[in-house]
């Protein structure tokens, strides 16, 4: 994380608390608050990261406030300065949300301060001058590039969000909205609609969508649970949660319940006839660990656990492990693993 400090290092005099860390991974995070010494607010959409922020802080000895909230302008515009580390790999549509929500969290004159990992950042600066008029820059270097924007005036915000249509066999299409930092943004995922097609969902059942992302796969199983079933939608994402319930209500899904939680805490065990998930794939699959095991508690007897995945190899071997004799089907490019408890 070099480039951070040495980034860091063109900006200090620029810097006026309080100051605001937009999103970021812990460690470097946790660098960026060491290195300035003021009063920080961090902000973050997951409240797992978070969770891992505030431990990273702690073993540090650093002082900040963590908050997590499904928006940036969620926050008072009260903010001296904003800083976001822009890591090459971060979401393109994100990094632009971020921008644009950044302007309302500052107070006039405060300046928003963007630094990439990129040693020849082209699109930064455009994007800054767009929602701030103005953006000075640093020399291109090996270490990567700040860019930095004063705020003046105001603007209306601006949501960045893509609605698609989507339906499963002969039911009714439904409307999905979708937000930049959420799963499946601007399109219905592949996985979900090969995990749905598969699934037997019952009237009455109580079902779970775990990892719900934007809702899509819980709005579309609601009208086969009927009037005397329910939709649970659970994410650690505080933005998915949020853009869940908007779904949700927009497609006149009233038996219906919404819980943030980064280890999937606060729901009952043994409770859902089925559970839905379709987890991401990174940290050596430790989301999809936690979903196979966590299934396991929260099904009732007899309960349907469904599991798509483009990586059996890697993942069937949990769910047998965890529930024992298993079932799996190949349908749109996808294996989707049936379990019961």
């Amino acid at each position: 994380m070099k480039y951070l400090s040495e980034l860091l290092a063109v900006v200090a005099d620029k810097v006026q608390p309080p100051v605001l860390v937009v999103m970021g991974s812990p460690w470097p995070v946790t660098q960026i608050v060491a290195a300035l010494g003021v009063e920080t607010v961090c902000y973050q959409q997951d409240v797992f990261q978070a969770d891992r922020l505030r431990e990273k802080l702690a073993e540090n000895n650093v002082a900040a406030e963590v908050l997590a909230s499904a928006d940036l302008w969620d926050l008072p515009a009260k903010f001296g300065t904003a800083i976001f580390p822009a890591a090459a790999h971060a979401d393109r549509d994100l990094k632009l949300d971020m921008i644009e929500q950044g302007f309302h969290v500052l107070r006039e004159g405060g300046l928003f301060i963007t630094l990439s990992e990129y040693r020849k950042d082209t699109q930064i600066a455009k994007w800054q001058k767009k929602v701030f008029g103005k953006c000075g820059e640093s020399p291109k270097a090996k270490i990567g590039m700040a860019f930095w924007s004063p705020r003046t005036g105001d603007q209306p915000r601006r949501r960045h969000e893509i609605t698609f249509h989507a339906r499963i066999g002969e039911a009714p299409s439904m409307s999905i909205a979708s937000w930049p930092g959420t799963f499946s943004y601007g399109r219905m995922d592949g996985g979900s609609r090969a995990m749905l097609e598969v699934a037997d969902i019952r009237p009455g059942d109580r079902v779970l969508d775990m990892g719900c992302g934007n809702g899509a796969v819980g709005c579309l199983a609601s009208p086969r649970v009927g009037p005397t079933g329910s939709v649970t939608f659970v994410d650690s994402n505080a933005r998915a949660v949020a853009l869940a319930r908007k779904n949700a209500e927009a497609n006149g899904v009233t038996n219906a319940s919404f819980v943030t939680s980064a280890t999937l805490g606060g729901l009952d065990p043994h409770s859902f006839d089925v559970i839905l998930a379709n987890p991401p794939y990174y940290a050596k699959s430790e989301v999809a660990r936690l979903f196979v095991s966590s299934g396991s508690e929260l099904l009732k007897r007899g309960g349907r656990f469904y599991f798509v995945t483009r990586m059996p190899v890697e993942t069937l071997p949990e769910v047998v492990n965890t529930f024992g004799q298993v079932e799996s089907i190949e349908n749109r490019g996808y294996t989707v693993v049936i379990a019961r408890a």
